[in-house]
């Protein structure tokens, strides 16, 4: 593998596998690194084992070997572990969950010495199936006890690696909409983007169906149900009268040769794509657009974490009345935790203006000054923090912080809730 000039990695974190990808700037693509590149061993296992005679830690297919010889204990289920913030005992010793994960990083990502044995990670993207807040603070967490902080590291959604994969293809790929079945443990989904070409940026985004009901993984394994004539109806239903230029299909509940004819019939019209490897290779493109090498700069990303509307108060700033930008669109909801200060005077309501970039909607959210004591005119600062509960659900906190010594704040609290 050629020596980058900078290292960018890709990394899908999953349940059960992992696997890691780096750009090479030799093919100007990312490439897929493992354990075993002869036998073109690429997923990873996520799991760890702790040896019981040197307390040495293994992880992937060693540690299985290991543990399948008795030579020590298994760890899995690494990322509940992380949401649920358990603590594991192994051997009379006491594990966080985020301390495991960290283990699990640093052992994996030490394959990329194999390659690049002293080049620095210049920026790595983990991406996982869903982004919930616990988990990515803990994955964060874990990067940064390995000396991998926020400004070199970034972690986002499955959909979003898709949506980074797509639009590094070649344009003919997505000249109309693009598809993509996934089917893993969770079931099958499809997803589809759509690319809104008459706004600048032009906007790409992403809409999702879930359709485990219909198919889930066990029914793998159901002799009396025909699994291929199950997934060829619900892919008719889903693409009918659907302009879509090509389609993807990922997870391991295609594997095998069941679904070969389907897709075969699928390819009428459309290129058609089998593979492993699409989220840690958009993991991968989106490192690399983080690396400052932008490729999409003229494209607005919106997946399922991203919010669809920015956030503005009307104040008073720099000799004027303007919209004072509290948040932008298109940035992941859990991410955003931002304050201004203000000073009132006389107003007893706060404008904040809800702008969305699909719709070009601007929406006005005014919500009443809270009463605090009775003092001077501008001898009052609020503290105005804006948090999210999900996407679509931002939160208000305003807290009294008084006047200097002049008039001392009450540390006083005011919540309030604004749907997006």
């Amino acid at each position: 593998m050629d020596i980058p000039k900078k290292l960018i990695v890709g990394y899908d974190l999953q349940d059960d596998v992992s696997q890691i990808s780096c750009y090479s700037y030799k093919t100007y693509e990312p490439v897929t690194i493992g354990p075993n590149e002869e036998d073109e061993v690429y997923q990873i296992p996520t799991v760890l084992c702790l040896k019981k005679d040197t307390r040495l830690w293994l992880f992937g297919h060693d540690a299985l070997a290991a543990v399948a010889e008795g030579e020590g204990i298994l760890i899995s289920g690494l990322l509940e572990k992380v949401r649920k913030r358990e603590t594991v005992d192994i051997l009379e010793q006491s594990f966080t969950a985020v301390s495991l994960l960290e283990k699990y990083l640093r052992e994996s990502l030490s394959l990329l010495k194999n390659y690049f044995p002293t080049e620095p990670i210049t920026q790595l993207v983990v991406t996982v199936r869903d982004t919930q807040p616990e988990l990515a603070d803990g994955i964060y967490q874990a990067l940064d006890q390995m000396g991998i902080e926020k400004d070199r590291a970034a972690v986002i959604s499955h959909t979003g690696s898709y949506l980074h994969y797509v639009l590094n293809q070649d344009r003919t790929f997505w000249m109309n909409d693009i598809g993509l079945f996934d089917y893993n443990e969770d079931g099958l989904c499809y997803y589809q983007i759509s690319l809104n070409r008459r706004t600048k940026p032009i906007i790409a985004g992403v809409t999702k169906k879930d359709l485990s009901d219909t198919l889930s993984y066990p029914m793998r394994k159901q002799k009396e149900l025909d699994l291929a004539y199950t997934f060829q109806n619900l892919a008719n239903m889903i693409l009918y009268k659907q302009i879509i230029s090509t389609l993807y299909f990922t997870g391991k509940g295609f594997e095998g040769d069941w679904a070969g004819e389907v897709m075969k019939g699928l390819c009428t019209g459309r290129r058609v794509f089998l593979g492993q490897n699409l989220y840690s290779y958009g993991a991968c493109y989106a490192a690399r657009e983080l690396s400052g090498e932008r490729k999409l700069e003229d494209y607005v990303l919106l997946n399922d974490e991203m919010l669809q509307a920015s956030v503005s108060l009307y104040a008073y700033s720099d000799a004027r009345m303007h919209e004072v930008l509290l948040t932008e669109a298109a940035r992941p909801w859990y991410e955003i935790n931002t304050g201004i200060e203000v000073i009132p005077s006389g107003e007893t309501e706060m404008n904040f203006i809800i702008k969305n970039i699909m719709t070009k909607e601007a929406v006005s959210e005014r919500l009443p000054v809270p009463h605090f004591p009775d003092r001077p005119d501008r001898m009052t600062r609020l503290g105005i923090n804006l948090t999210f509960a999900s996407r679509t659900s931002a939160k208000i906190r305003v807290k009294d912080l008084g006047f200097g010594d002049f008039c001392p704040g009450t540390g006083q609290t005011w919540e309030y809730e604004i749907s997006l």
